[in-house]
């Protein structure tokens, strides 16, 4: 079941919730995790683009990785 609540944010916050595609999974995700103490983090918390665009920014993948990483964050 799930409840519609509003509450007051920083602008920071605001601002890096402007970048989730769903914000609602995003911060239950985030609430149970600080409820929990869960303090590692896993590749699952992550979306396909994000983990892709991390990697290309490792000096260490080969450019021909490199090339397709990049095709495919500019579909």
């Amino acid at each position: 079941m799930k409840s519609l609540k509003t509450y007051n944010m920083d602008h920071d916050v605001v601002k890096i919730l402007s970048r989730q595609p769903n914000k609602s999974q995003f911060v239950c995700r985030a609430v149970r995790r600080l409820d929990h103490n869960i303090s590692e983090v896993s590749p699952a918390d992550f979306s396909t683009r994000q983990l892709l665009a991390a990697l290309h920014s490792r000096s260490e993948i080969s450019a021909q990785l490199a090339g397709c990483i990049l095709a495919e964050l500019t579909d």
